[in-house]
């Protein structure tokens, strides 16, 4: 009898802790069946990173009718622009359908949340890419996270391809469109008329401000996009 008991209070908590992952991992019935998309094919194990990150992480999606699904394991391909799940129902990665979400974000382990949103870019083919929101405003800068697969010298990859990042900045206003830009001083610098670059430089250099990284260059902006100076673009 007792060990009768003890089996089926073993199997209740089974039952309650995979309950549990599916509520908070976001992929139940309840969520999967609202979740557009395909089953992910992984891609050719070449030198280099095709994702965002190594692992999926928990971040929140938002579909185009406005309903958010969080605490949901995601895993961003910068190879693809492709955002994957997993489904535990059945047991397989789901990519996404891009044009059934708005956007989602992604959390980091130190709490910061990363946030993509779903754009036409302004290239010929007018494509739907997901562009980070680096800082925003009236002006805002966005990153397209886009890793190639390119030729390289065997010593750095014996097959002679690797996946080599091609991230590309813009300034981007509902008015005006996007503006490609790099994350260098005269990039910036040239998005501006002669009198607004004086603006510029003088802001910078009384926050000490050099732009070297990506990490300076949205200090910079965000500092430019504080005081409201104008762009030309």
């Amino acid at each position: 009898m007792a060990r009768t008991i003890i089996y089926l209070i073993s199997i209740l908590g089974i039952l309650s802790t995979a309950d549990l992952s599916a509520q908070t991992s976001g992929t139940g019935n309840q969520f999967g069946e609202k979740i557009r998309g395909t089953r992910f094919m992984p891609y050719p194990n070449y030198t280099g990173k095709p994702y965002l990150y190594d692992k999926f992480i928990f971040g929140e999606i938002e579909l185009t009718n406005g309903t958010k699904i969080n605490n949901i394991g995601l895993s961003y391909s910068t190879y693809r622009d492709e955002l994957i799940y997993y489904n535990i129902d059945i047991s397989a990665q789901i990519v996404i359908d891009k044009l059934s979400l708005k956007g989602f974000s992604l959390k980091e382990a130190n709490g910061k949340q990363r946030i993509f949103r779903r754009m036409q870019s302004n290239s010929f083919s007018h494509e739907e890419r997901y562009y980070e929101l680096l800082c925003e405003g009236k002006t805002s800068l966005l990153t397209y996270r886009k890793v190639n697969l390119e030729p390289c010298d065997t010593y750095y990859s014996k097959s002679g391809l690797a996946y080599q990042p091609a991230y590309i900045y813009y300034l981007y206003s509902s008015e005006k469109g996007f503006s490609a830009l790099n994350p260098s001083r005269n990039s910036l610098l040239s998005k501006f008329n002669k009198a607004n670059q004086k603006l510029v430089k003088k802001l910078l250099r009384k926050n000490g401000v050099f732009i070297t990284d990506e990490s300076s260059f949205i200090k910079a902006w965000t500092l430019v996009a504080e005081k409201d100076i104008e762009t030309n673009f």
